[in-house]
């Protein structure tokens, strides 16, 4: 069975230390911790293996920024969304009260959709006689 615990950088039970002269040399060369530990236990493990290069470690490893990168991009996409149908984004309006305003008290979430709601569609006592269509 293949074992990938080097990714999570931890070791299996019964696993050997790696030399030191083999992670001293890693670190010499600029790399990672993670890819340090890579190298170096791919090497104890079998003295002619060729490790992945650091770009492809960095691809393949589960701590790479991929899955942030997703989540960001989901994070934008479900903002998009919702302005488009016309909710505006409470998290935007937080950010931008903390950097512009941080003196000013923010709405809680109900009253920014209640204010967002009453911009939108204003009521009869705010508007005067005018139909909101």
């Amino acid at each position: 069975m293949l074992d990938l615990s080097y990714l999570t950088g931890r070791k299996p039970a019964g696993a050997a230390e790696a030399p030191a002269a083999v992670g001293a040399a890693a670190a010499e060369a600029g790399l990672d911790d993670a890819y340090a530990r890579y190298v170096a236990e791919t090497r104890a493990q079998q003295a002619d293996a060729v490790p992945m290069s650091e770009a492809e470690f960095e691809r393949y490893s589960l701590g790479s920024n991929w899955l942030s990168g997703l989540r960001d991009a989901a994070r934008k996409v479900v903002q998009t969304c919702r302005l488009v149908i016309g909710i505006h984004d409470y998290e935007y309006y937080l950010d931008h009260m903390r950097s512009r305003h941080p003196e000013a008290t923010p709405f809680t979430r109900e009253e920014f959709y209640r204010y967002c709601l009453e911009a939108r569609y204003p009521s009869a006592e705010r508007s005067g006689s005018r139909c909101p269509c």
